[in-house]
């Protein structure tokens, strides 16, 4: 909590006198063939969003198990500390899309989970968010982050599809580094999935869609994104040897790699302290600007 005071305090004292304050816009949808219905999403609009023509790059934000679209600026204070950081030129002004995936999706398409989630958010929330606002919409524009199950979530699709997405970064990941084809989970554990890897839980099929496993056969002649990956010391799920894990399977595998070990645990005082150095390391991609 003094955290996050302390954050807001830095926020008022910054913010410059704006024509317009960002805007937080808490109710919208993007339309899915993949899901054949509607993904549910919330959008940030930097200050002074209506008076400007330049198209901006855009942040993809990913939410945790359990976890819905508006959590990140409920439980995050995403907007104070965005705004901050535009008011110190410490990043450009930015659309920031946080979509709902669904509890217990891991951002993956699933007959028997939450549905087509992953292409809806890989494919069709993009694809509508560069069709409505000021969007730009080349590689280096595009950028994707998550904690926990969203951690794993902003790696799969940056690993898949890099092409798409010019940096990811992970805090708190939830990699699940040491399930092999073999593996079993109790009910307990397949709950934490609920279908989104079939039911029972099929470890090949997690295996196959892992960030580790995609990132060894994503091919190196072409584009290659960044990854930050930054976890609390305390993790209450040891997440942080995860990430060592992790890590290292992308050095490994030439893929550039940065980390961070902080104070905290498993929780929002921790994403929230980690977001301002992860959005800083993503917006190193914004640095070339599409052609007019």
């Amino acid at each position: 909590m003094r955290r996050r005071l302390l954050v807001l305090l830095l926020w008022l004292i910054a913010s410059p006198a704006w024509a317009s304050p960002s805007q937080i816009l808490r109710n919208e949808a993007a339309p899915s063939a993949a899901l054949g219905h509607p993904l549910s999403f919330v959008l940030y609009l930097p200050p002074d969003y209506d008076q400007g023509q330049a198209k901006l790059s855009v942040v993809y934000l990913l939410h945790g198990a359990l976890g819905g679209a508006v959590d990140w600026v409920d439980q995050g204070n995403l907007q104070a500390i965005v705004d901050g950081m535009i008011a110190q030129h410490r990043l450009p002004p930015v659309i920031i899309a946080m979509p709902d995936g669904g509890p217990n999706s891991w951002y993956m398409d699933s007959a028997v989970g939450s549905g087509n989630v992953g292409t809806a958010v890989e494919q069709d929330l993009p694809a509508y968010i560069e069709q409505t606002w000021r969007a730009r919409t080349d590689r280096r524009g595009r950028v994707i982050a998550g904690y926990s199950m969203g951690g794993y979530g902003a790696l799969r699709f940056a690993l898949m599809a890099p092409d798409r997405y010019a940096a990811a970064a992970a805090m708190s990941g939830a990699f699940w580094t040491d399930v092999t084809n073999d593996t079993k989970f109790d009910e307990g554990i397949q709950r934490i999935f609920q279908g989104a890897f079939g039911r029972p839980f099929d470890a090949r099929r997690f295996v196959a869609a892992n960030p580790m496993t995609l990132a060894g056969s994503m091919r190196h002649d072409g584009p290659v994104p960044s990854i930050y990956l930054t976890c609390g010391r305390q993790d209450r799920y040891h997440l942080d040897q995860e990430q060592a894990i992790m890590a290292r399977r992308l050095r490994a595998l030439h893929i550039p790699v940065e980390t961070a070990l902080t104070p905290g645990d498993h929780d929002w005082d921790t994403w929230s302290a980690a977001l301002p150095a992860v959005l800083e390391f993503l917006a190193r991609s914004f640095a070339v600007a599409p052609k007019s």
